[in-house]
């Protein structure tokens, strides 16, 4: 007959800086990937925008668009945590 362990040793154990740590990275990761996915969406739009431009413009309308990059951008620096992930908000610029 086996002798059961009692600990389980296969448990990686974590301190709670660390566990803090690892929480700050997975909240970092994921507003990088939502400033990656914003900053993707503008550049559709912006192509977009002057694609209308084009076909605008060769049928003898005004263009609808005359600044593509325009009202598209949203500042949050006036949000509290902002200072913390200001690093990550620079991509949009």
């Amino acid at each position: 007959m086996k002798r059961k362990d009692l600990t389980n040793h296969s448990k990686t154990m974590y301190d709670n800086s660390t566990l803090e740590w690892i929480k700050e990275q997975e909240t970092e990761e994921l507003i990088l990937g939502l400033i990656e996915y914003t900053r993707s969406l503008q550049l559709q739009v912006v192509d977009l925008r002057y694609k209308i431009n084009r076909l605008e413009a060769l049928s003898g309308k005004q263009v609808s668009f005359p600044e593509p990059h325009s009202d598209l951008y949203k500042s949050f620096d006036d949000f509290t945590a902002y200072t913390q992930f200001k690093h990550l908000f620079k991509l949009l610029e």
